[in-house]
């Protein structure tokens, strides 16, 4: 038994040592509005920074807002602050102080005042929450504005208090008839089919006077040849509508489409009869 109260003993002890050299936690349940604790020690104030901005993506954003008021409310130690503006975009609050909100009453952008509308306010005024914001001249011009940061519960010091306006621009009614996306289509391709002859050969039958030289070429049609004359037609293609053009081997293989024509858009070609 002597033992079990010197374990006691010493377990108090060091539980007191503890409490004695931790962290003080600073006391914000009473003494209202008011910069000190219970026990007369001065209580610890941070700076929170604020702004609105517009919302376009999580990096970019396109402007902020030319001016603005908030307030803070809410708080458990008393602190309220009526006015935060643009002039001085911060607000000091006590280190662990509970139930502080910063809520934006209004801001201007462009020139125009935008408040709170009474159908859509906000509700939490915690992060991710939404409201409407109307222009006080012309309540149909509308902004959505986000809590995106808000001051942490306890205040911890390393937060900032941040909101986002989306202006949503109304579309109108668009009717589209079934005739346009319910009747089908035909789709179809079209192109010419390469000539189905063979060349037999090719002789050369004299000189121009520039030097060039004359050839005969002799081809075989693989169908039967129809039509009649000035008009015959292997397969599909008329022969009146086939060219050639003879040209030096300095392509190293078979011409590409984009090769061939640019040959044959030349002047210099021959045709069939």
């Amino acid at each position: 038994m002597i033992l079990t109260a010197k374990q006691s003993l010493v377990t108090v002890g060091l539980a007191m040592s503890l409490a004695a050299f931790g962290p003080k936690l600073q006391s914000v349940s009473d003494n209202q509005g008011d910069s000190t604790n219970t026990d007369g020690t001065t209580r610890e104030t941070i700076n929170v920074g604020v702004n609105v901005q517009e919302k376009n993506g999580a990096a970019f954003r396109l402007a902020a807002a030319n001016s603005y008021n908030m307030s803070l409310d809410g708080c458990a130690s008393g602190l309220t602050v009526a006015s935060i503006t643009q002039a001085n975009p911060s607000v000091s609050v006590y280190k662990y102080d509970k139930g502080c909100l910063v809520k934006l009453n209004s801001f201007v952008i462009s020139g125009i005042t935008y408040t709170p509308t009474a159908g859509d306010p906000f509700t939490s005024w915690a992060a991710g929450d939404l409201a409407t914001f109307a222009d006080t001249t012309n309540p149909a011009n509308t902004f959505v504005v986000t809590v995106s940061s808000q001051l942490n519960n306890p205040i911890s010091g390393t937060e900032a208090v941040t909101y986002t306006f989306t202006q949503v621009a109304a579309g109108t009614n668009e009717s589209i008839a079934k005739t346009i996306v319910g009747d089908s289509h035909a789709l179809s391709v079209s192109g010419v089919d390469a000539a189905t002859v063979d060349i037999v050969s090719v002789a050369m039958t004299g000189m121009t006077a520039a030097g060039g030289g004359q050839f005969t070429f002799t081809i075989d049609c693989d169908t039967n040849v129809t039509g009649s004359a000035g008009a015959y037609s292997c397969g599909n293609n008329t022969l009146s509508s086939l060219k050639y053009v003879l040209v030096e081997d300095t392509y190293g293989g078979t011409l590409t489409a984009a090769q061939a024509t640019a040959l044959f858009a030349s002047a210099g070609f021959g045709g069939c009869w």
